[in-house]
């Protein structure tokens, strides 16, 4: 898990956030990944033999995302689920939202996102979705008002977005939600399209450590049927969905699919962002493992007898 202490702007250091389960088609690892949502959210759904998470009940985000190409999900509504679960603090996420603005205003002009996430269904799922395009407005309310910039930063962002960034850059120590964020306005400048929205998790990862002691919470985010990413010679999705996890260390994952992550291999160097076992410690393949089925945190399933499952399982013996 990672440390209280971690640094989200170092995008250097090992990754250890994260959780693999795999096995073959039917054996129960989207049950199990809804199992883990549900206890998370709720200590009635948590069967009697796991062990209770580390963080209290209150102070944990789980949200499950199924990769399956059934359920259409595009990385798009990757970022959005992400952030309608974090919306549930109840405060906005200025750096991201100001980001994600600029982003929806670029890609779907005149369309209201609460537009779209009431068309997609997403309103529904969430029961604090409906304030996300108030938590939005108000966060970039804040920054037009500390920049003295007339009316809103919407305009501004959807309009080309280059007074906005130069304001930032020079007086970005005046915006007290954004001072101490060092890439945003490299973020503002980059073309707002899909490949910039897949570094976007970066700013929602600073913002969560903005947050109180008392209001923070931890995202854990189930990653399902992860075999629908792609195979093992187009990982475009895989790429984006890396880089997530990797960018939001203060986030641990859950991922569930047919096949063990092979991040830690070197091979993949220059299909994938990070790989080799430098940067993910956990997903090592240990050859005196493979027999037990459990290397590291990636676990087979069916090989259950020594685990316990929680947010980060724990094998006998150690974590």
């Amino acid at each position: 898990m990672t440390r209280a202490d971690f640094d989200v702007e170092d995008l250097e250091a090992p990754r250890r956030n994260i959780l693999v389960f795999h096995g073959v088609g039917g054996i129960g690892k989207s049950t199990l990944s809804r199992k883990i949502e549900a206890s998370l959210a709720s200590s009635e759904h948590r069967p009697v033999q796991w062990e209770s998470p580390s963080h209290p009940e209150e102070r944990t985000l789980p949200v499950r995302i199924d990769l399956a190409r059934a359920a259409g999900m595009d990385f798009e509504r990757v970022i959005l689920t992400i952030r309608l679960a974090v919306a549930a603090l109840g405060r906005p996420m200025p750096a991201f939202d100001l980001a994600l603005r600029r982003y929806w205003e670029h890609n779907h002009p005149g369309e209201p996102i609460e537009d779209y996430l009431r068309r997609g269904g997403l309103l529904s799922r969430f029961s604090a979705a409906a304030a996300l395009p108030q938590q939005m407005q108000s966060a970039l309310s804040d920054v037009a008002q500390a920049l003295l910039l007339p009316g809103t930063v919407g305009g501004a962002l959807g309009h080309g977005a280059g007074a906005l960034i130069k304001a930032l850059r020079e007086r970005r120590q005046s915006v007290r939600a954004l001072a101490g964020c060092s890439r945003l306005a490299d973020l503002l400048e980059a073309e707002p399209d899909l490949e910039a929205l897949s570094f976007y998790p970066h700013l929602l990862a600073w913002d969560l450590v903005q947050l109180p002691a008392d209001k923070s919470a931890l995202p854990v985010i189930l990653l399902d049927t992860f075999e629908d990413t792609g195979d093992r010679t187009h990982r475009d999705f895989e790429r984006l969905l890396q880089r997530i996890v990797w960018l939001m260390p203060n986030a641990f994952f859950v991922v569930t699919g047919r096949n063990r992550l092979q991040w830690a291999e070197t091979s993949l160097e220059g299909q994938l962002d990070w790989t080799g076992p430098n940067a993910w410690p956990g997903l090592v393949s240990d050859a005196a493992d493979r027999g037990s089925g459990v290397s590291g945190r990636q676990i087979l399933i069916g090989d259950f007898t020594d685990c316990a499952v929680s947010v980060g399982v724990t094998r006998r013996g150690g974590p």
